[in-house]
């Protein structure tokens, strides 16, 4: 079966389901260690779902489901196709390693969870999830971006506003589509004292429809505040909108036991940073090769539109191009036409700031992990907690 559907999707292209560890090792070492670490985290937090009851199966289960329909939906639309992920030892199809299901599970279950022990209110229950998503998102998008864990379209306008070579606009759309997914997760369970087969059903329908909708439409509306496009005012006043939420609602919290086994979830999420910090501090991307598909080569400054409506360029221009990568390893540059080829890592060139922020973000990460999962909880609920 694989072998059929592997012919049916790209029959000329030279991927596999599997790739052996050693083999990728030699290439890209620190996606190797990548790719574990959230299949890891990912069966952690599916451990600590069961251990906890159906509602915290919904909201495993519901992450897989709406985050991998997500990156399918985006993936398949040629006007929003703006990103190859990198060939890893196990591959779904072509375009989909398997750690991508396990990213979305991580980066939707750790902070919904966690932010449900708060007790807030609905609207800023969902803000303080997107917030704390981003923050847990971000120095993966970092890293990944810098050791080639996948390539980006190289003048697609969404994606060109970066910092620290991460899209200001993948920030806010992980702020953006987490909250709509935790207020979603929690209309479904609010209408049910127990999660019976009716409010699973419920849930992963709401989540898996309407998550990716919802997302859309606030980006719409605050990429306007950048001319069209996500940028750095956009991700501002969204964050601080947010933050705003949490601030003005947080007084209506209600109590949460403490669970023992958060504990497990708690040390997952420090060990999630922890590794990313490691990774950072210890590979050098000149040294990772990145073999797989990425954005058609093709005559340069041929223009096409995307989805905001702004031109963008449809092929690569090998000669004209300004990513984190180079062909500095191989032979030549790819011919026109080619979808498959090589891309080699760029060494560093502000270590310092990289690292800074990456170790940064872990910190804030872990912090806000260990208040809002260990006894620092009661202090963030404010005066009006009881």
């Amino acid at each position: 079966m694989s072998a059929l559907l592997q012919t049916a999707i790209a029959p000329e292209l030279p991927w596999h389901h599997f790739t052996s560890p050693l083999e990728k090792w030699a290439v890209q070492p620190s996606f190797v260690l990548g790719e574990y670490l959230f299949m890891i985290c990912a069966v952690l937090a599916l451990v600590h779902a069961w251990r906890e009851g159906r509602d915290h199966i919904l909201v495993w289960v519901a992450a897989l489901i709406a985050g991998t329909a997500n990156d399918l939906i985006f993936m398949a639309l040629p006007l929003v196709d703006n990103f190859w992920q990198a060939q890893a030892q196990i591959m779904i199809t072509m375009r989909l390693p398997l750690y991508i299901p396990c990213v979305y599970v991580c980066f939707m279950y750790y902070p919904t969870v966690a932010v449900r022990r708060l007790g807030l209110q609905p609207v800023a229950q969902a803000a303080l999830t997107g917030i704390l998503a981003c923050v847990f998102y971000a120095p993966y998008d970092i890293v990944g971006a810098k050791f080639s864990w996948w390539t980006w379209h190289d003048t697609d306008a969404p994606i060109a506003t970066r910092l620290l070579g991460a899209p200001v606009g993948s920030s806010l759309w992980v702020l953006t589509f987490v909250a709509c997914f935790s207020w979603l997760l929690d209309r479904a369970l609010a209408r049910s004292q127990e999660v019976t087969g009716k409010t699973f059903a419920l849930g992963l329908g709401l989540v898996a429809g309407c998550t990716s909708i919802m997302m859309v439409l606030q980006m719409t509306v605050l990429q306007e505040l950048d001319g069209g496009t996500p940028g750095y005012v956009a991700f501002a006043v969204c964050l601080i909108g947010y933050a705003t939420l949490v601030v003005v609602w947080r007084k209506t919290a209600k109590p949460v036991p403490a669970r023992p086994g958060d504990r497990l979830l708690l040390g997952a999420a420090i060990f999630y940073f922890v590794s990313l910090i490691g990774i950072m501090a210890v590979f050098d991307p000149a040294t990772h090769v990145n073999t797989g598909v990425h954005q058609t080569v093709g005559e340069c400054y041929v223009e096409a539109t995307d989805i905001t409506g702004a031109t963008r360029y449809e092929f690569l221009c090998t000669s004209d191009f300004d990513e984190d990568y180079s062909f500095e390893c191989v032979d030549e540059p790819p011919p026109e036409g080619a979808q498959w080829y090589t891309v080699c890592g760029r060494p560093h060139t502000n270590f310092a700031a990289w690292m800074s922020g990456v170790t940064l973000l872990g910190v804030i990460g872990s912090g806000m992990f260990v208040l809002l999962l260990g006894d620092g909880r009661q202090r963030l609920r404010g005066p009006g907690a009881s």
